[in-house]
């Protein structure tokens, strides 16, 4: 198995790095470009999520990831996604 891998099914998708599994249920239109173009762009940030931010705040999470130094010091991947069918 890969240290890190995606798999997209319909309405979801898991998220595996090493032996850490994440699910989680993406916008549609994010299914529809990673169906599109067979892969994701992930950034992994090396800082931590802003103290008292909600997961799932969009606001807080605009400025996270707009933050340059979020940015810079974060991992960026370009990782395959794959289905049951592939």
């Amino acid at each position: 198995m890969d240290p890190v891998s995606l798999l997209v099914v319909p309405g979801s998708a898991v998220l595996t790095v090493q032996h850490l599994k994440s699910q989680f249920v993406p916008p549609e239109t994010w299914l529809e470009a990673v169906g599109e173009l067979g892969f994701a762009y992930l950034v992994l940030a090396t800082r931590p999520w802003p103290e008292g931010a909600e997961p799932g705040d969009a606001e807080a999470l605009a400025a996270f990831t707009s933050d340059e130094d979020a940015t810079v010091s974060a991992a960026h991947v370009v990782l395959p996604a794959r289905s049951l069918r592939s």
